[in-house]
């Protein structure tokens, strides 16, 4: 008996390999596109991002896509997970100002440190609704984190 791969063995392996490729890069990795102005000059309506999926290894000045906040109430109290479908909820994306322990940013409603389990978020643009507004972000809210800019978006008038 012969353990020799033959070449018709590859046929079965190779799209198997591609679809699992291609599920992973799916359950990894999501398009964004940007709305409203809260990050000009960085990233302006219309510009697309690639983001990675999960609250992992985030550090200060990483661009975040978060669920977005209820103007009343703010964020939801931790343990209640952002829904991962980008069409279940409306997203923000947001610069990270601060992790654990760090300052709130100034002008913030919430002041002290930073507490465990959240993020301090700011948007570029003057007008940004953030974590000065919000408080800091718990990290259950976040979708993800920007690892490429497709595209900055077209000049506002």
């Amino acid at each position: 008996m012969s353990t020799r791969i033959r070449p018709w063995h590859l046929l079965g392996i190779v799209p198997l390999s591609a679809a699992a490729a291609v599920w992973w890069i799916k359950r990894t990795y999501v398009a964004v596109n940007v709305v409203g102005n809260s990050m000009e000059p960085t990233l302006r309506p219309g510009a697309r991002v690639i983001v990675r999926r999960g609250a992992g290894r985030l550090r200060t000045d990483d661009l975040v896509v978060i669920a977005e906040p209820d103007p009343i109430s703010g964020w939801p109290a931790s343990g209640r997970p952002a829904p991962r479908g980008l069409d279940e909820s409306p997203w923000n994306i947001k610069r990270a100002v601060g992790m654990p322990g760090d300052p709130m940013p100034a002008g913030s409603s919430q002041q002290g440190p930073v507490p465990p389990g959240h993020i301090a978020v700011k948007g570029d643009g003057r007008f940004s609704s953030d974590s000065r507004h919000f408080g800091p972000c718990p990290r259950d809210q976040i979708l993800g984190r920007v690892v490429r800019v497709l595209r900055t978006g077209a000049p506002t008038a």
